[in-house]
């Protein structure tokens, strides 16, 4: 069943000015329940501005949004009970800190629920497992802590009202290669022991092919593709006609068959090259 669906979902920017820009045009998918969904694009492609809208932070100016079958903007009035059932995590979040400590940051969504001070402290000690903030750090100021430690405040945030979709924008930007795989692999780990849906985007093809089951591609506004990730990836062609490319590790097996190397296809992670490989180099010889 989808718990997310847009039908001819539309957005302006600026409308009625010189500036008028149409962001997002006649957008329609369906999202399933516990799907990992990735989000590329070159920037001003409408990656953010759709997902601003599957919580409605925007609203469309024509089209429709739907959260497990309704209507989100039905009740105009109710929209803050969709936010907390879809959970976004915008670019730099840390940036959005502003309690006294880390705990009462990641509080702070649940407490709006109107939650017990039990639940809200289960909630905030599970979030901040999940995101591997230690123990002391909770009694913390926010801006006491490292860039990488502030990133898994702010998540730790929106996971702690436990979405049923946790969208985030960007999560690994400005984090160098180790913060990037610490991130996302507690994004994958809350994913998999929730069963949530997760929908992430990212400039990264390296972070979307890491974790993403499907990958939606936009472009001018508009879907570009959708599809199951090594589906996507196999497109490198019309992907790169539209400003974007695939993995460095699936160019360089392109290479390979290419040079007319046996090492197959359907490689995007460095994980995935090296089980490929090491067979090979255990033969030796021609291989």
């Amino acid at each position: 069943m989808s718990v997310i669906e847009t039908r001819n979902l539309n957005y302006t920017y600026s409308p009625g000015t010189p500036f008028r820009r149409d962001a997002i045009k006649d957008i329609s998918i369906k999202i399933d329940n516990g799907d990992f969904i990735g989000i590329i694009g070159h920037t001003g492609s409408g990656k953010s501005t759709l997902v601003q809208h599957l919580n409605g932070l925007l609203r469309p100016a024509s089209g429709q949004v739907f959260l497990n079958g309704k209507d989100i903007w039905e009740h105009p009035k109710k929209i803050r009970e969709v936010r907390f059932q879809v959970g976004l995590v915008f670019q730099y979040p840390e940036h959005q800190l502003f309690e006294e400590t880390s705990y009462k940051d990641i509080a702070f969504g649940p407490s709006n629920m109107g939650l017990d001070a039990d639940e809200i402290d289960a909630r905030v000690r599970r979030a901040a497992k999940f995101v591997g903030l230690r123990e002391e750090l909770l009694q913390k100021s926010p801006f006491e802590l490292s860039g990488g430690e502030k990133r898994r405040v702010a998540i730790a945030g929106v996971m702690a009202m436990q979405p049923q979709v946790l969208i985030l924008d960007e999560p690994t930007a400005g984090l160098d290669p180790k913060g990037r795989d610490t991130i996302l692999g507690q994004i994958k780990e809350y994913q998999q022991e929730n069963g949530s849906t997760v929908i992430v985007v990212s400039h990264s093809m390296e972070d979307i092919a890491r974790c993403a089951k499907k990958v939606l591609v936009m472009n001018r506004g508009r879907i570009e593709m959708f599809d199951q990730t090594p589906a996507v990836f196999s497109r490198a062609d019309e992907l790169g006609a539209i400003g974007l490319s695939v993995p460095a590790v699936t160019r360089i097996f392109m290479i390979l068959r290419a040079r007319g190397y046996d090492v197959g296809d359907n490689v995007y992670t460095v994980e995935q090259a090296r089980d490929r490989l090491l067979p090979l180099l255990k033969k030796g010889g021609d291989a």
